[in-house]
């Protein structure tokens, strides 16, 4: 036994290591520290009920501390787990204490944790149920945050709730015919150092999902940028298939009235009022400054509709900044493929140009590349 309570004590310090050196070098990492202080804990109380087995004089209050300890160091550890699967949750930690505070109380009253038994059975169906509990939130909370990691995370997690149930019911019985105690200590061992692996892998998974977001979507708009733009619009679009070009009207003279913070506002605003207009099928995107792109399949329907119904939501918007009769308008182009196969560089070359012919014609307004002609044909379609 004081081999495997050795080996139990070197888990938890392997991973309270690694955690701790997480939470020192990752930015996503609420929680972590949390984890690798419950570990602590644990292997803490490993240590002291070690020194029990070999110190009988001190059995007593050292046996009762050890089950102190692995109290709050499981409800530590499940509510390390709970803040790492959603770090925008709001918990109080201190609440962690009154666990451990009542198995400190009734020990003391009732000198449960004498009996190895008694000790051995709270533990692991307190494992148990931390262990499961842990499970179900880490599981469910893959709607908000859906990594592939969770998955193993909460299996990892049920495992080791139901081998502590069923060393904790063997403990009961003071029997054993599923697992003996040093393999089942072993396995908790082996499932700590897994875990902790597997929260490395988790915080890592989640810095990518962020880091990509952020090469791929513009920081004021929360639209995509140009760069994911042109690397998912088809280089070849299909028949029918359309861009838009729109630019904000007198934008500069909007930025040197108002301020830099005003135009930032007209810009987020007009990028949520497009974005909940336009149909699902478009791809929308900030190309740079007050200009911005959208890529409509064939099937998104008549794009020179879906063009000013985009104009006129935004002559309607308000900026309470820039005061309540204040408006903004934005010129659009467009250009669809005519035939099968045309470059995308060629159909944004019209938008442009259409966009061009549109701010020519006296703004706010919509221009069909296809009319290749005069600023008169770029019209106000509603």
């Amino acid at each position: 036994m004081p081999t495997v309570l050795f080996l139990q004590k070197t888990s938890y310090i392997a991973g309270a290591l690694t955690l701790g050196y997480l939470r020192l070098t990752s930015a996503e990492s609420r929680g972590v520290g949390l984890l690798a202080a419950s570990f602590i804990i644990l292997a803490t109380g490993s240590t002291l009920a070690g020194y029990a087995e070999v110190h009988p004089a001190l059995y007593g209050p050292l046996s009762l501390i050890n089950i102190v300890l692995a109290v709050l160091g499981y409800c530590m550890l499940g509510l390390a787990f709970i803040v790492i699967s959603n770090p925008d949750r709001k918990i109080n930690t201190t609440h962690i204490l009154i666990p451990a505070a009542l198995t400190l109380a009734t020990g003391l009253i009732t000198a449960f944790h004498l009996n190895n038994t008694y000790r051995a059975t709270t533990f692991t169906f307190l494992g148990c149920l931390t262990m499961a509990a842990t499970a179900v939130v880490v599981f469910l909370d893959a709607h908000r945050e859906p990594l592939p990691i969770r998955k193993l995370i909460a299996a990892i997690l049920a495992a080791a709730s139901l081998l502590s149930l069923v060393m904790g019911l063997e403990f009961s019985f003071n029997a054993f015919p599923l697992l003996d105690v040093a393999s089942g200590f072993f396995l908790m061992i082996l499932s700590k150092f897994v875990l902790a692996i597997a929260i490395v892998i988790f915080i890592s998974e989640r810095q990518h999902i962020k880091i990509k977001h952020l090469a791929d979507h513009d920081a004021l708009t929360g639209l995509y940028n140009r760069r994911f733009f042109n690397a998912n619009t088809p280089s070849r679009p299909g028949h029918g298939d359309a861009i838009l070009y729109l630019d904000i009207d007198h934008f500069k003279q909007l930025n040197d009235r108002w301020g830099h913070a005003a135009g930032d506002e007209v810009l987020a605003t007009m990028a949520r009022a497009m974005k909940s207009i336009l149909p699902q099928s478009a791809l929308l995107a900030r190309q740079g400054g007050e200009e911005f792109i959208v890529f409509l399949p064939a099937k998104a329907g008549d794009a020179l509709l879906h063009a000013d119904r985009i104009r006129q939501a935004v002559a309607e918007l308000r900026y309470p900044t820039l005061g309540a009769e204040m408006t903004v308008t934005t010129s659009i182009g467009v250009a669809r493929a005519v035939q099968e196969h045309a470059e995308l560089s060629d159909l944004c070359r019209e938008a442009d140009r259409a966009l061009y012919l549109a701010k020519a014609a006296g703004r706010n307004r919509v221009c069909d590349a296809e009319l290749n002609s005069v600023p008169e044909h770029c019209r106000r379609l509603g």
